[in-house]
């Protein structure tokens, strides 16, 4: 007890030298003229006092996956109105020797990239894209034969917003001439 009541003593007059804030803030020059600020004071020091901390309050929180209401800005989904491949057509037949296929795409109104959507295409009912926003996708690595394939658009939650009709195309693979025997 006697311990603590020395302490005690000895750092009253500490406190009341801080103050009710504590020690201030010093504005001074240095040799060089540079303005200093310490929370010393120095030879030639000004207190000053800064001016008060700005805050914001947060705005409200919203919800994955529910409209801004507060954004008067805020767009609603589009809602696609013609989706279809153009090329190739159905039943071509294309010659590539490397397996590849153009594939090409017409959407209208645009793909809506800044609401997360995206173009997802379909070989022989695999997903071979995912979440592209490009229309045009060059499909490469095919063995020849029949081979189906549809497109849809979805959304960034992985929700189908339009579709288009599944086509057939048919590769096929030039034959290198076998050498004549010698």
């Amino acid at each position: 007890m006697r311990c603590k009541l020395a302490i005690l003593i000895l750092l009253l007059p500490a406190l009341a030298l801080a103050g009710p804030g504590g020690t201030g803030i010093y504005k001074s020059l240095d040799a060089e003229g540079n303005t200093v600020y310490s929370d010393t004071p120095s030879i030639g020091a000004e207190k000053i006092t800064p001016p008060p901390i700005s805050t914001i309050e947060p705005g409200p929180k919203l919800e994955p996956g529910l409209p801004d209401t507060e954004n008067k800005d805020a767009k609603p989904p589009t809602s696609y109105t013609r989706f279809s491949i153009v090329q190739p057509g159905n039943d071509d037949v294309i010659w590539d020797n490397q397996g590849s296929i153009p594939l090409s795409m017409a959407l209208d109104p645009a793909l809506d990239t800044a609401n997360g959507h995206g173009v997802w295409v379909y070989v022989d009912g695999k997903a071979i894209v995912k979440q592209s926003p490009s229309l045009v996708q060059p499909i490469s690595g095919m063995n020849r034969g029949t081979h189906t394939i549809r497109a849809e658009i979805r959304d960034s939650a992985g929700k189908v917003l339009k579709r288009t009709g599944t086509i057939s195309v048919h590769l096929k693979k030039h034959n290198a001439p076998k050498p004549a025997p010698r």
